[in-house]
């Protein structure tokens, strides 16, 4: 058996490292996705809490949650961040209100239009408010906190706000390829977080991510069950089944030895890149 020569780093989430035989590579950049209340933020904040009990650095970049909503949501588990970086990107938000996101439509659009509807209109009045935020100039801050820090971990959440913050045009995917490859040249273990991306399309940060985690978040009989699978691992061996997730108090568990239920796997396999109710 040829002896693995890549420095591993452990993720802290019981099963995973299991699945990654070892951990995962470090110095390089990783996307966790899925939907929402699949467990992304838990996972990410898992991952820098064990870089925390193992004397390093940890950068947590936030996008979507206000630093003290953050800390207040990982409170039930009993975790103190306050030795992990939490680094508050977003722009200021106090020119969007209610009527920035009343759009008209038509009839004939559908509830699935009006949201996106809505969101595009929230994102534009963000531009407006603040076009400071782009993968460019995320980069240029990532920069400076790494001139003044050595971080071994960070996680970026999320990927997609960042993206609709800037427009979401050819020029915000170039920057955000830009990005995924500055993190490899600095050495930092990252894991980006984004939301389930559109299956029809392949996104700049799946492509250049060295691997994909995906969290699965399915209703079954009217029970939420959760699973994760590795889509992409490059560089290693992994496992390639689904295996079931758990968020308990103590953070997420996964068993790497049990197998999904037919069943559920069936839909799964149906629908890749979306989750499912069953």
């Amino acid at each position: 058996m040829a002896q693995d020569k890549h420095n591993r780093m452990s993720t802290g989430i019981s099963g995973m490292d299991d699945m990654l035989k070892g951990g995962l590579i470090a110095g390089r950049p990783y996307v966790v996705a899925g939907t929402t209340g699949s467990g992304k933020t838990t996972f990410s904040i898992q991952f820098l809490q064990q870089g925390v009990r193992q004397g390093e650095r940890a950068l947590f970049v936030s996008i979507d949650e206000p630093p003290s909503e953050l800390r207040e949501n990982v409170r039930f588990l009993g975790w103190d961040v306050g030795k992990i970086r939490i680094l508050d990107v977003h722009p200021t938000a106090k020119a969007y209100n209610r009527k920035d996101s009343l759009v008209e439509v038509g009839a004939q659009r559908s509830v699935g239009s009006l949201r996106e509807a809505r969101q595009d209109a929230r994102a534009e009045a963000m531009k407006q408010v603040s076009p400071d935020l782009s993968p460019q100039s995320l980069q240029m801050m990532l920069r400076q906190e790494l001139q003044e820090v050595r971080y071994s971990r960070v996680v970026i959440d999320s990927i997609t706000s960042l993206k609709r913050l800037s427009g979401g045009d050819d020029d915000v995917d170039m920057g955000i390829m830009s990005l995924l490859r500055f993190l490899s040249e600095s050495n930092v273990t990252c894991i980006l977080i984004t939301d389930m991306p559109d299956p029809t399309s392949m996104e700049p940060e799946i492509l250049m991510a060295r691997g994909t985690i995906r969290l699965h978040k399915l209703m079954v009989a009217s029970k939420a069950e959760r699973f994760v699978t590795i889509e992409k691992f490059r560089g290693s061996a992994h496992d390639t089944q689904p295996r079931p997730m758990n968020i308990t108090r103590n953070g997420i568990i996964i068993d790497s030895h049990k197998k999904v239920p037919k069943s559920i796997l069936k839909i799964m396999q149906a629908v890749p890149s979306w989750d499912a109710r069953i």
